[in-house]
């Protein structure tokens, strides 16, 4: 039986793991037809050199999967400005797990320790934004856990994109 652990992404050599998986999920982005072209990655390559950057805390998490002490997962999660919804928010970004490892319910073991780093951290709603047509499996997942629908929250341009949120 394999070892699995999901837990904050803690120094250099995790956040190089982190910053490996992210580039994983850019490029199967850019190499399926309902990705790149209807996803807007903006200052991505600024965001993975200044790893942990905004999902560090008190604001934000960056968590890594394992499986048998193998890094296979990462989800990041950082505050909504104010302005951009109505409650205390946060965005969940960057799910990744390495084709590999899927299967084991590492995505929603990723998604469930960010619910509750957020929980903790006094957030009040979850936001985040996704492709149904790149990622058709984490949307049912999403709306299995309790994301609903909601209205654009971000700048993110993209025509095929979709917008959650759950409530914590």
């Amino acid at each position: 039986m394999a070892e699995i652990a999901v837990r904050e992404a803690v120094g250099a050599e995790e956040i190089a793991a982190a910053r490996r998986l992210m580039q994983a999920y850019a490029a199967y982005l850019a190499a399926n037809p309902a990705g790149a072209a209807n996803i807007n990655i903006q200052n991505f390559e600024r965001e993975l050199a200044g790893l942990p950057g905004q999902y560090q805390s008190p604001e934000g998490i960056l968590l890594l999967a394992w499986v048998d002490g193998v890094a296979v997962g990462c989800c990041a999660v950082r505050i909504v400005r104010k302005h951009r919804v109505p409650e205390r928010g946060c965005e969940m970004k960057r799910l990744w797990i390495e084709p590999s490892a899927r299967g084991l319910g590492l995505g929603r073991r990723l998604v469930e320790a960010a619910i509750a780093w957020a929980t903790t951290a006094g957030y009040e709603a979850m936001y985040l934004d996704t492709v149904p047509a790149a990622m058709p499996q984490a949307n049912g997942m999403y709306k299995a856990m309790g994301f609903e629908s909601v209205e654009r929250y971000n700048d993110n341009l993209a025509e095929d994109v979709v917008f959650f949120r759950r409530k914590l």
